[in-house]
């Protein structure tokens, strides 16, 4: 008898003991199908804000090439407090504020992925400036898909970083704001 053999009945004997016992390969199915939701979830709103909102997100895109620094810390002390506080829910008393705070949270999850579709469809344009806008957009997200699921790093510090300088990079460029109209082709007056 082999060695091998006596390994082989001693691990069918624990697992006949013990059925709970399970390989890991349940575990990494777990994690590879959590990673790979995280990731398409991301790419979709990336290219859904970059297809409907091509104008916002041309706007999201010149404040990371104009001031990424400052998108990045106006997100961090503007959609950090709510991160936090959508994460403390369950702590806050009565049931209507819980509820606010999680449409709140929620809504500014939304802005902030609007918002790193500017840095997505950037990232895409400098790998491809020769190629349309849907495939920047799907080059850029793919990239930055990658970097925000890295594990570690990239859940711990790149994400959320990515998130606030999207939120910022929102703010800054202030999509909610309509540019003045010409009006029978006179230009109209520049703002102050």
């Amino acid at each position: 008898m082999f060695i091998g053999d006596r390994n082989l009945r001693a691990r069918r004997t624990v697992f006949a003991r013990n059925p709970t016992h399970m390989p890991y390969t349940g575990n990494v199915l777990f994690f590879l199908a959590l990673h790979a939701a995280l990731f398409l979830i991301l790419l979709g709103h990336w290219l859904v804000a970059s297809g409907m909102f091509p104008k916002a997100t041309d706007a999201f895109v010149r404040q990371y090439d104009q001031r990424p620094i400052r998108a990045l810390l106006l997100g961090t002390f503007t959609y950090g407090p709510i991160f936090l506080l959508l994460l403390n829910t369950e702590k806050l008393p009565g049931t209507p504020l819980r509820i606010a705070m999680l449409a709140a949270g929620v809504f500014s999850l939304l802005i902030a992925f609007a918002g790193s579709a500017g840095l997505a469809l950037r990232i895409g344009r400098n790998l491809s400036a020769d190629t349309s806008r849907w495939q920047q957009c799907l080059r850029g997200g793919v990239m930055l898909g990658l970097v925000f699921i890295t594990p570690f790093v990239g859940w711990g510090f790149l994400l959320h970083a990515g998130l606030a300088s999207g939120f910022g990079a929102f703010l800054l460029a202030k999509p909610w704001k309509s540019a003045p109209r010409e009006v029978s082709g006179v230009p109209a007056p520049a703002l102050p």
